[in-house]
């Protein structure tokens, strides 16, 4: 206030008391005046009374206030009371007034503030109505102060608290303590909320609402906790357009759908909401962000974890369309009945999915870890990148597809390749790809290891599918295995060392880990230290310890013999057929077709060659042969239809019908039966004719 203002209303002041003065001296002169009556309610202290009228106005830098009255009681030192106060403000704009009534109102002796008192309202213009007992309005900020409870309403909000500020200057309404707020259904039924905070602060000019210390919202079905929240208001001011929410927000959802929004939780959060005012749009959390999938009844939710969370939500504000996570990403669907609980790790998740199905496909990148844990199943998976694709939903993960420095765990088995496909229904795992570090896929199990092209993989068994290049280690039992375990069960044909290796390559492999059987196909070979095998299939049973081998079977096999002086000499033969069996109850190996074996009994052919080994399997027992049986040894070519060599007594015994031994002089011996001993160096024909051998390998010379 100025002080030419203050000046003028002292005057004024003066004026008035010297005008009461001048008329009661007036009254004395009349002769014999009737008495006058005491006002009622008169205040003894005050110097000036009056009634009605427009007192001043305020105005300063602020909007202009004026201020009428029922009464005004003005006091010697220069205060005043007023009876049935209101003050008008007006805002610069012109666009509201502001109206406060109070029953009584103390001016102060500078007339800047008053202090209101009973029945004090705020009431705009545009409909906005507070309600207190006490307060005090002040020019020098143009702010409304209330300390006790307060109501106010407007439109459909209605609330109340206890403390008040109102700043004209700002059209800020403000309610200190204990803030409830209530926001009535329009009139389509939406856009409903009750709120309660420690306080609230209603910004009217620049459209938000700011609630602090406890916030609770209850709206379309969301009831939203955190300690400072911001409505931000539609231009009408009849709809929330976003809310943010800072220090431990929580917004939770009743009777979501499967795959719906049940819970959003975090530091700080961002709530976007669509044009109709109810529907979530829009959602970003960060700092511990959490998203909690309801799933189907009866089940847990599926969650979604991240430092930051942006997502987008389906009209029906409930499925989740895109999804964005940042640092410390965690994917989780907890255990079920029948499925194992399924997390993924990562640093960062990128997500879509469509309106009624939600999220359908997740990508995530950055040191990928995917955990598969419930009942018997123990899982473990990690990547550079990993795309799964998802159930209508969320129910369940359908397809995941990792990428980059695979590498897959199930108890003994594990699985490196450059990509993976794993189909989780069938339970199968797809290797392919080259990659430094990976040039091709590579699967161990506890019984074989196989490098290929392409592995598929079913986990149960497991069974492995290889093509392309594939090369295998079979392994021997594992020693100080405790009985009972698959690994104790598993045992080399005896034809080969029980303590080594074997390795198989060949273009293709079917192998079944329940029953320990592998199938090598497309130029399939196996060697084990001399050994070798050779065919178009070979067929390994560790389970029963048999071997099979057929297509153009080339075998190389390497036996201990005793010589003459009882020195065992590890001794090679080669064999060819068309197929190969190996029986390892009988320790038998049988060539079938075209069979055709060289080594140091000789060289033989027949329909059917069978080898008979000793039970420590790399000793020869004795050798069988059938059907157009030829045999060459000792410079004699033997032929019949059926042959038995024994190592311990060192007999050949060969009949058929008839036997033709033809010499190293090209004579011919026919009989029915041929026994042939090589410690004695004798050949007797049907038993009386002896034919002692002339040579062993020198020069012959034959009669001219």
């Amino acid at each position: 206030m100025t002080r030419r203002q203050r000046g003028a209303r002292l005057l004024i002041a003066v004026f008035g008391v010297a005008f009461a003065v001048f008329v009661a001296r007036e009254f004395k002169r009349r002769e014999n005046p009737p008495p006058v009556p005491a006002t009622a309610g008169k205040d003894p202290g005050a110097v000036v009374e009056t009634t009605g009228g427009r007192g001043w106005k305020f105005n300063g830098s602020r909007e202009a206030a004026g201020v009428t009255f029922q009464k005004q009681l003005t006091y010697a030192d220069g205060s005043s009371r007023l009876l049935g106060v209101t003050i008008i403000t007006d805002e610069r704009n012109g666009d509201r007034t502001f109206t406060i009534t109070a029953k009584e109102g103390l001016v102060g002796k500078n007339e800047s503030s008053i202090a209101l008192d009973g029945d004090v309202q705020l009431a705009g213009s545009d409909g906005m109505t507070v309600l207190t007992e006490h307060a005090t309005y002040a020019d020098s900020d143009g702010t409304v102060r209330a300390p006790g409870p307060v109501t106010f309403t407007r439109g459909r909000v209605r609330g109340t608290g206890t403390g008040m500020t109102w700043e004209q200057t700002r059209d800020l309404l403000t309610i200190l303590d204990q803030a409830v707020v209530h926001i009535v259904p329009d009139e389509k039924g939406a856009n409903a909320a009750d709120v309660t905070s420690g306080a609230a602060a209603f910004a009217r000019r620049d459209k938000y609402i700011r609630f602090e210390r406890t916030v609770r919202i209850q709206r379309g079905g969301h009831v939203i906790e955190a300690e400072t929240a911001m409505a931000y208001l539609s231009p009408d001011e009849n709809r929330i357009e976003t809310v943010e929410l800072h220090d431990r927000s929580h917004l939770s959802t009743s009777h979501p759908s499967a795959g719906g929004l049940q819970t959003l939780s975090g530091r700080d959060m961002n709530l976007k909401y669509a044009a109709d005012g109810e529907s979530l749009e829009h959602a970003l959390i960060s700092g511990d962000a959490m998203i909690q999938l309801a799933g189907e009844p009866g089940t847990a939710g599926r969650q979604i974890a991240a430092n930051m969370i942006d997502m987008t939500l389906a009209p029906d504000g409930m499925s989740p369309t895109a999804l964005v996570g940042r640092e410390a990403v965690q994917l989780t669907f907890p255990p079920e009945t029948a499925t194992p609980g399924r997390t993924i790790r990562a640093s960062d998740l990128a997500a879509r999915g469509e309106p009624g199905r939600g999220l359908t496909r997740a990508q995530f990148s950055g040191n990928v870890q995917y955990r598969e844990l419930g009942g018997d199943v123990s899982r473990a998976a990690s990547a550079a990148t990993l795309d799964v694709t998802l159930k209508p939903g969320m129910s369940s993960i359908e397809e995941a597809k990792f990428a980059r420095g695979v590498r897959f765990e199930e108890g003994r088995m594990s699985a490196q390749a450059a990509a993976a496909r794993y189909d989780l229904d069938r339970g199968t795992l797809a290797l392919s790809g080259s990659e430094p570090g990976a040039t091709v896929p590579h699967v161990v199990t506890e019984q074989i290891a196989v490098d290929a092209a392409t592995i598929d993989v079913t986990l149960v068994g497991p069974k492995v599918k290889a093509s392309g290049n594939v090369r295998s280690q079979l392994k021997p039992a594992s020693k100080g295995i405790m009985p009972g375990d698959s690994a104790n069960d598993v045992r080399m044909p005896s034809m080969l060392k029980q303590d080594q290796p074997v390795i198989v390559v060949g273009n293709g492999l079917d192998y079944d880990g329940s029953v320990a059987l592998g199938t090598y196909t497309g130029a399939a070979r196996l060697f084990q230290g001399d050994t070798s095998i050779k065919g178009e299939t070979i067929v390994i049973d560790n389970k029963a310890g048999n071997l099979s081998a057929s297509g153009g079977v080339v075998t190389t096999t390497v036996l201990d013999e005793a010589g003459k002086d009882k020195k065992k000499a590890r001794v090679p033969s080669i064999a060819t057929s068309n197929d190969l069996k190996y029986d390892d109850a009988t320790r038998r190996l049988t060539y079938t077709t075209n069979a055709h074996m060289n080594g140091p009994e000789g060289d033989m052919t027949a329909a059917r060659i069978e080898l008979y080994l000793k039970p420590s399997g790399d000793e020869l027992d004795r050798a069988e042969a059938y059907e157009n049986l030829t045999l060459r040894e000792q410079n004699r070519e033997t032929k019949g239809s059926k042959m038995i060599y024994t190592t311990a007594n060192e007999t050949y015994v060969v009949t058929g019908a008839p036997v033709k031994i033809l010499d190293e002089c090209r004579r011919e011996t026919i009989g029915k039966t041929l026994t042939f001993n090589k410690g004695a160096d004798s050949v007797v024909v049907d038993g009386n004719a002896q034919i002692r051998t002339q040579t062993k390998g020198g020069n012959v010379r034959c009669p001219g």
